[in-house]
């Protein structure tokens, strides 16, 4: 058989590059597949016919299927190859994840991030995926095998914090709500630590989580909410004779074990008993 080529316009941008990401990881055929280059527009891979090659697949380039750029529709070159993908089988359309980083990726390629998003001009969107892959464009100038590895990377990372979140959104709603003086708060019995920023975020006061396994609890407060846990805190660490605690100089950060010190020790209290901790702080 012979290897798989994916063509793509030269300087692939954050298009391009996602719909390489997918069929290189979805599509078994295409998993070792070689990128090739060619000019913007409807230019094509040896100057054959687009789409004429089983073994060659045009992206974001050539004007064939897999390139966007004759229609009016609100679409991408990604968002053409997900669909095909999803359409014969090798991505689940359930996979809310993956749907909303290419929702995203439809976004940017129509420049939504230029006047639809909030505060467009901050110099917080240079932190940007689409926008850093233009400086690492920058930095490997003329390489872009180096931008190709480093965004198909970066969107590895990306899903799988989109899948934690997904994750997260559906552990909130089985969560245990309670109050205390700060506001509502909501505790999970959880490994996925997404839920902490995601609580915060929709507007709890704080949020408690106690991993079921390892027994580790995390607390965060919302800085919104004023809430400060240094009384929590000094009966906590009176009360357990066990686990090892810390709290964070920002005072909304209560930890019992951390990936950064694998050496803490899970507390033996229950998720209930530092409830009842927070309440009366």
């Amino acid at each position: 058989m012979a290897q798989k080529i994916i063509v793509t316009h030269i300087s692939p941008d954050f298009d391009g590059i996602p719909a390489i990401w997918l069929l290189k990881k979805y599509h078994p055929e295409f998993a070792n597949a070689r990128v090739e280059f060619v000019p913007a527009g409807n230019n094509t891979y040896n100057r054959e016919p687009v789409d004429s090659n089983p073994d060659v697949v045009h992206v974001d380039v050539g004007g064939g299927r897999f390139d966007h750029h004759d229609t009016s529709e609100f679409t991408c070159a990604a968002k053409l190859v997900y669909d095909y993908l999803v359409s014969e089988g090798y991505i689940e359309k359930e996979n809310e994840a993956l749907k909303r980083l290419i929702d995203i990726t439809i976004e940017l390629d129509h420049g939504w991030d230029t006047y639809k998003w909030p505060d467009p001009a901050s110099d917080r969107w240079e932190f940007a995926l689409h926008n850093v892959l233009s400086g690492i464009k920058m930095h490997y100038r003329g390489d872009y095998y180096k931008a190709i590895d480093w965004t198909i990377d970066s969107l590895e990372a990306v899903y799988k914090l989109l899948t934690s979140k997904v994750k997260a959104e559906k552990e909130l709603k089985d969560g245990h709500e309670f109050k205390t003086h700060w506001g509502k708060g909501i505790a999970v019995y959880t490994k996925n630590d997404a839920v902490m920023d995601l609580a915060i975020k929709n507007g709890y006061a704080l949020v408690v989580r106690k991993d079921p396994q390892q027994g580790y609890i995390r607390i965060t407060g919302s800085n919104n909410h004023k809430v400060d846990f240094t009384k929590a805190y000094e009966v906590i660490a009176k009360k357990d004779n066990v686990g090892n605690w810390f709290l964070h100089s920002s005072k909304v950060l209560l930890r019992n074990g951390s990936t950064r010190n694998p050496n803490m020790k899970p507390t033996k209290m229950t998720i209930e008993e530092v409830i009842e901790i927070l309440k009366k702080s």
